[in-house]
């Protein structure tokens, strides 16, 4: 894995990125617009933040409109429907990365939102597996682990081998979607078993994987803190102007945090073994954004 080529990806793409960042915060801010506007919110506010003793009566707290209703309805719809399809975008990105290409893919809509609901119910699956894990081990804790020093030593293998299984579950999970990426199948993402003994046996570039992601998140964390507070004056002059703004920086950073991430995973796919060579480019070709 090249962490500098992982990090200048969404640098060398950023007219996308931001592209995308754009056309997120729009939709976002469009439906904000609406619910700020179509409804006096100075009473809840100064409920939550005791501004003004004379709106805690409920009294004040009207009934919301069709036009609040209509915007909260469409931020959800929005907030769902974007995660879902940068879910399946990534799967474009991983793909892309794989072939050795520095540009980011065009990407279809439709399909990147069937192929990111399809890649968040196989996510589920990693997570139920792992809360049935703790609940075994708490189970096995509870009946053995008061039995002296025997139960001190089952809690202590205990929680070792829930952070190994939960590394293992969460390297199965990239070997999925790199699968996914590579085979064009979205079934490659559900065979769970294979993804996790795939990552198992190459824990080692799973660590250096990990260490990377964590660094990324260090990075751009502190670079939003920075640039946050750089526009914090802008972000406090008007409500909807500061959210806009907020939204915009959000996406940005953490857009650029993600596409690097996905460079890493599809680096990381590559170097244990999995190929994009099965995928058939001509039959599943996507547009530009």
């Amino acid at each position: 894995m090249n962490f500098s080529s992982a990090f200048k990806y969404p640098f060398h793409n950023f007219a996308k990125v931001m592209s995308i960042v754009l056309a997120l915060t729009i939709a976002f801010a469009i439906f904000i617009a609406m619910i700020l506007n179509s409804h006096d919110w100075s009473p809840l506010l100064a409920e939550l933040y005791g501004n003004d003793v004379s709106y805690t009566s409920a009294d004040h707290f009207q009934p919301l409109g069709g036009t609040t209703i209509i915007g909260i309805i469409g931020l959800v719809v929005v907030a769902i429907a974007s995660g879902f399809w940068l879910s399946g975008y990534s799967i474009e990105v991983i793909r892309s990365v794989m072939r050795e290409d520095e540009w980011m893919p065009g990407a279809d809509f439709g399909r990147n939102v069937k192929d990111g609901a399809c890649l968040f119910a196989s996510s589920l699956a990693y997570w139920v597996m792992f809360f049935v894990l703790i609940f075994v081990l708490a189970v096995v804790y509870g009946v053995l682990g008061q039995v002296g020093v025997l139960g001190g030593l089952i809690g202590i293998g205990s929680i070792a081998f829930t952070i190994g299984a939960a590394f293992v579950m969460g390297w199965g999970y990239f070997v999925g979607m790199a699968r996914f990426a590579a085979e064009g199948d979205y079934k490659a993402s559900w065979q769970i078993k294979t993804n996790m003994r795939i990552a198992r046996q190459n824990w080692q570039k799973g660590v250096t994987l990990l260490l990377y992601m964590i660094a990324f998140s260090f990075i751009y964390g502190a670079a939003q803190q920075i640039v946050s507070g750089v526009f914090g004056g802008l972000m406090g002059a008007n409500l909807l102007t500061g959210i806009t703004l907020s939204i915009i920086l959000y996406y940005l950073f953490n857009l650029m945090q993600h596409f690097s991430t996905q460079v890493l995973i599809a680096q990381y796919a590559t170097e244990i073994g999995i190929r994009s060579d099965n995928y058939n480019p001509d039959k599943d070709k996507v547009g530009d954004i």
